[in-house]
């Protein structure tokens, strides 16, 4: 497989956004391609989780449970980032990832992709304003939450009268 249609996915993710395609190139022949046959499994919940897997081609379901402990599944296809946060920290799988057809993926590992950083400060400039992107969003959920509970506490409150 040449690298063009991995270099074309990678310039839509966010995380690589700002690179130009000559180091889009290096990521793309620097990470691993793997192939999945329909059914195998890419990790299971529990796994050590040391990288990203990149939908090059064909589909995956990731599985979950809820707070609940009911499943949840949601469907994975071509230009999906799979284990992101395996990129910046260690940690344990939260999902089991299957191939559902024959699925083409580029493998991430942090390593290299902590090297990526390091080479190319403009990458690492973009995934900071990504991440502070995320808190941002994040804080604003949780002044969203906790303005409804405040009001679902004063409809309590007003309700025993």
């Amino acid at each position: 497989m040449s690298l063009e249609p991995a270099v074309a996915i990678l310039q839509q993710l966010d995380l690589f956004a700002g690179l130009d395609p000559v180091r889009l190139e290096v990521v793309a022949f620097t990470c691993e391609r793997r192939e999945y046959a329909p059914g195998a499994t890419l990790f299971t919940e529990g796994d050590e989780a040391d990288c990203a897997y990149l939908i090059l081609g064909g589909e995956a379901v990731m599985l979950a449970r809820d707070d609940a402990g009911s499943p949840n599944a949601l469907r994975l296809d071509t230009g999906d980032l799979i284990g992101e946060t395996a990129l910046f920290e260690p940690g344990k799988r939260r999902t089991t990832v299957r191939a559902v057809t024959s699925l083409y993926t580029l493998r991430i590992g942090r390593d290299m992709f902590q090297r990526l950083l390091g080479e190319f400060p403009e990458m690492a400039g973009s995934v900071a304003a990504r991440l502070a992107d995320r808190l941002n969003a994040v804080g604003a959920e949780l002044e969203d939450l906790r303005s409804r509970l405040a009001i679902q506490g004063k409809k309590g409150e007003g309700g025993n009268e």
